[in-house]
C-alpha cells in the first residue's frame, strides 16, 4: 500500500513490512476506525480478514486500483447474476466457490482456503469458508452475498 522502505525496519517484522500498513476499516458504517484522529493500524491476521471482505465485496475488475494489467482479475463476478433465477445454484456456487480461492492465495499469508459451504436464499448467497494462513492460523468466514454487499465508491 505504501512506497518500500515506508516502515522502519527496526520496529516490523520482513513478513510484516513485505505486506504494508494496512488501516482497520468499519465495513458496517463504511469509514476508517481512528485513534487519536490517526488512523488505526491493523495486525496482520486482521489485515488478511479485510483482504477477504475486499475481495467479497468487489465486483470483478469494477475497479483500476484492483488490476495490474490486462490478464489480473480482481473481485467476483456473481454480482452480475444475483437474483436471476436461470442460473443453477449449484453453478453459482461452483464458480463463486473458484473465484474467491484464486483471489484469496494470492495474499502472501494465506495457504489454503477450506471448509467451502454456500446455499440460495432467495436473493441472496450464503457462503461460508475457512481461510488457512501460513501461521497456521485459521480464519472462519462466512457472509452474504447480495446486491448490497458490494463497495460503494
Amino acid at each position: 500500500m505504501f512506497p518500500k522502505g515506508f516502515i522502519e525496519e527496526s520496529n516490523a517484522n520482513t513478513k510484516e513490512a513485505e505486506l504494508g500498513v494496512d488501516f482497520l476499516f468499519d465495513y458496517s458504517t463504511g469509514q476508517h476506525i481512528m485513534s487519536g484522529g490517526v488512523p488505526s493500524n491493523q495486525s496482520v491476521f486482521l489485515g488478511v480478514k479485510q483482504f477477504i471482505e475486499n475481495v467479497l465485496r468487489t465486483p470483478v475488475n469494477e475497479y483500476k486500483v484492483y488490476t495490474k494489467g490486462e490478464n489480473e482479475v480482481f473481485g467476483i463476478s456473481v454480482y452480475k447474476y444475483i437474483g436471476e433465477r436461470a442460473l443453477p445454484t449449484g453453478y453459482l456456487n461452483s464458480e463463486l466457490k473458484r473465484e474467491v480461492t484464486e483471489n484469496l492465495l494470492r495474499h502472501p499469508m494465506v495457504s489454503s482456503v477450506d471448509n467451502w459451504k454456500g446455499e440460495r436464499e432467495k436473493r441472496d448467497l450464503k457462503i461460508s469458508f475457512s481461510v488457512t494462513l501460513t501461521d497456521g492460523s485459521i480464519i472462519n468466514f462466512s457472509e452474504i452475498i447480495n446486491s448490497e454487499s458490494v463497495i460503494d465508491v
